[in-house]
């Protein structure tokens, strides 16, 4: 009969896979794990305002952000108000969604430059558009002495 001290190589070699299949299923394990973290996660408010400058005969005024524009009794020619954008916002940057001027006279006709739809606005700083109206040599309405346009400006959170 044989004398056995020790294990012998198969013994060996079952120990060794059961060290690795254990190894395996813990790392397994943890890798399947999953946590879910609940709770609310905020960011700083936009904080936007406006301001405006026009010459005569043209008029200005905001509300909001709302600019409104008058010309009083234009005779055939371009208009010009210049409006700033302002974000006042401590940490955001926004963008201009939209500058929408309907168009209401006929033979007037509304261009709006230096600001567009998606231009981004950092915090403290400003975007300064100019809104002209041009009035061709057709334009005559002796009921309507005064043209008033008014320009919504849209604003949102530069990733929305």
């Amino acid at each position: 009969m044989r004398n056995r001290r020790g294990l012998n190589r198969i013994g060996i070699l079952a120990m060794a896979l059961l060290i690795a299949l254990g190894a395996m299923g813990t790392a397994y394990g943890a890798w399947v794990d999953e946590i879910y973290i609940e709770g609310t996660l905020s960011t700083s408010d936009i904080n936007t305002s406006m301001t405006c400058s026009a010459s005569s005969p043209v008029g200005c005024s905001v509300s909001g952000m709302v600019l409104t524009i008058t010309v009083t009794d234009p005779p055939s020619g371009t208009y010009s108000c210049s409006f700033t954008v302002n974000n006042t916002a401590g940490s955001l940057p926004i963008k201009i969604s939209s500058l929408d001027i309907p168009e209401t006279y006929l033979n007037v006709s509304t261009d709006i430059e230096d600001v567009a739809p998606g231009t981004q606005i950092h915090p403290g700083a400003s975007a300064t558009g100019t809104v002209n109206i041009i009035v061709s040599t057709e334009y005559y309405d002796t009921n309507n002495l005064n043209l008033t346009f008014t320009l919504p400006v849209g604003v949102k959170r530069w990733n929305q």
